[in-house]
């Protein structure tokens, strides 16, 4: 019996340093076949150079080449030219094991799984490499369950490179990445909602690399608009499929980890945001979460679509600023969670 093909989607911007290291590794897969899309994302250094290189030596590979449009347009790209059965997201700056893909399908083959979820390490740029605890001792899930625990952050984090999904999960409903910060988190579960079966491995397969360059070390006020953009497409996702009063606690969960992420971010994670604008922005997302905590209504949505938080006069009191400054925040996090 034939392997299934499987297509790798690359993004690649800017990591002439890293991408060799990515590159290899794929090559070094114990699964084959493979189609390997590279997507020159209008990247200014040598990656150019690497991409031609790579592509003449080994056939797995394919490249399209795009004027600089962002991570969510060349990941949508590279899914738009795979063909296989299954597909997966490698960014250009991380690197896998030598058996992600072959564990991966494996294990949606025999259980009939339309999506494989595996754990990951934290490395840094030091050379130390952490397992992330992945909360879960779930190792089936329906789609639904999958989904809700993805919005449970810490239970399974919304990434969506240390995953394996059937391809027709993207092409049956056209789901592609919006032009965002925070693009996994906003689809994901939409994605593994049409699951039937999502299968879990806790072994770490997949290595992503802290740099100071990326997203999570460039904190600033677009992450902050677009993560609660974010959040905003996560609540019409509830909402549309008809998950708001079932999935009501997960829901609570999710917005106070999000509070409690942009409130670490502003006030202790080193950022660019002026500080004499940090109390103010924290009463603003505080006040934008607790509309998100209720369900979407038409005219609310009319008057709130954007996520401009600078023009508010009257900010709601934020007890949770003041908690921050007192070391009392975690004892409200479990308060509130029990």
């Amino acid at each position: 019996m034939h392997n299934p093909l499987v297509s790798i989607v690359v993004p690649i911007y800017k990591v002439e340093k890293y991408l060799e290291r990515c590159l290899d590794s794929i090559i070094a897969q114990s699964y084959r076949p493979l189609e390997v899309i590279l997507v020159n994302d209008g990247s200014p250094d040598g990656c150019g150079e690497i991409i031609r290189r790579y592509e003449e030596r080994w056939p797995i590979f394919r490249s399209i080449w795009q004027e600089n449009r962002g991570l969510s347009a060349a990941r949508n790209a590279g899914i738009d030219m795979a063909t296989g059965t299954y597909l997966a997201l490698i960014d250009s700056d991380d690197f896998v094991e030598p058996d992600f893909i072959d564990s991966l399908v494996r294990l949606a083959e025999s259980k009939g799984a339309q999506a494989v979820i595996c754990n990951f390490y934290f490395n840094f740029q030091n050379g130390i490499k952490i397992p992330f605890p992945l909360m879960t001792l779930q190792k089936n899930m329906t789609g639904e369950e999958a989904a809700a625990a993805s919005i449970r952050l810490l239970t399974m984090p919304t990434f969506i490179w240390n995953k394996l999904y059937r391809l027709e999960l993207f092409k049956e409903k056209n789901i592609s990445f919006p032009a965002m910060y925070y693009e996994d988190m906003a689809i994901l579960p939409r994605l593994l909602v049409q699951a039937r079966k999502v299968a879990v491995i806790n072994r770490p397969l997949y290595h992503y690399c802290l740099r100071r360059t990326g997203i999570t070390g460039n904190f600033r006020m677009k992450n902050v608009t677009d993560y609660l953009q974010a959040v905003e497409m996560v609540r019409q996702f509830v909402w549309e499929e008809n998950l708001w009063d079932s999935w009501k606690r997960h829901y609570r969960m999710f917005l106070l980890a999000v509070e409690t992420h942009l409130m670490f971010a502003i006030h202790v994670q080193k950022n660019s945001i002026p500080i004499s604008e940090r109390r103010h922005l924290t009463r603003q997302i505080h006040h934008r979460l607790q509309l998100m905590a209720l369900p979407p209504d038409p005219a609310e949505l009319e008057t709130n679509q954007g996520t401009d938080l600078s023009g508010r006069k009257k900010p709601l009191p934020l007890k949770m600023f003041r908690d921050l400054a007192k070391g009392r925040l975690a004892q409200r996090i479990i308060g509130r969670l029990k």
